[in-house]
């Protein structure tokens, strides 16, 4: 991870490393229905169809990558929770 969004904090560093993968999955799973309950929101607010299918196509990625996610990769869920979480923040005032 490269982008500084996605950089991990000492403190997240510890926790994910500490925490059962069972409460990482469980993360992960909470942020990917916010970022995909984020992208219907703008889907239906979406001001043209273009932008409307812009935004579904966002929620059919985020459900294809948890369906694909492999429940016992910790790096790959944390790297996906970071990874949407830095969505949220970006698309906060939308």
């Amino acid at each position: 991870m490269t982008d500084p969004d996605l950089q991990l904090t000492p403190e997240e560093e510890d926790f994910y490393a500490k925490s059962s993968i069972t409460v990482v999955f469980d993360i992960f799973a909470d942020t990917a229905t916010r970022i995909g309950g984020k992208y219907v929101h703008l889907a239906d607010h979406a001001a043209t169809e273009e932008e409307r299918r812009h935004w579904k196509a966002k929620i059919y990625e985020v459900r294809d990558q948890r369906r694909a996610a492999d429940p016992d990769d910790r790096e790959a869920l944390v790297a996906h929770i970071k990874r949407w979480q830095a969505e949220v923040a970006r698309l906060k005032d939308r």
